[in-house]
């Protein structure tokens, strides 16, 4: 029954039925987001939209780094056609904002060759982070994706 409110509560589209919805604190505009689980809960991606407007985040809740000037850092995506990178600004960060979070914007191009993706990478200063993507994860993927559109 649940499920079915689920989906009546999408306005009958299934992809708003399988994405999450907040309301953005800075702009009090609604907010369709999706979070795909890398190694685990504290290492993870989620893909957001507002309105028009797509972004593709890395949450890690375990870096303590500190940035103090401004610094871009690539997330690369591999897929069996290729691979194609997205870039990142760290800003400065504070200790007291417990998650380390990269953001990009995202162009509908781009999400579309994420579908067959089958490796992450995020390039950190002096870490690289290395997440196979497995069919399970991809399913995530795929899902997040469709939240997309």
């Amino acid at each position: 029954m649940l499920g079915v409110v689920g989906l009546l509560a999408g306005g009958g589209s299934s992809c708003f039925a399988q994405c999450k919805e907040m309301i953005s604190p800075s702009n009090h505009k609604k907010v369709h987001y999706h979070t795909i689980q890398l190694a685990d809960k504290k290492e993870y991606l989620t893909l957001s939209r507002t309105g028009g407007e797509r972004i593709l985040s890395y949450h890690n809740e375990r870096i303590g780094l500190v940035y103090y000037t401004q610094m871009f850092i690539e997330i690369r995506f591999w897929t069996p056609q290729g691979r194609f990178s997205l870039y990142s600004a760290a800003n400065d960060r504070s200790n007291w904002q417990p998650i380390f979070v990269l953001a990009a914007p995202v162009t509908p191009k781009e999400l579309e060759k994420m579908k067959t993706v089958t490796k992450i990478e995020v390039m950190l200063p002096e870490d690289t982070k290395v997440f196979n993507v497995d069919a399970q994860k991809n399913a995530l993927v795929n899902k997040a994706i469709a939240c997309m559109h």
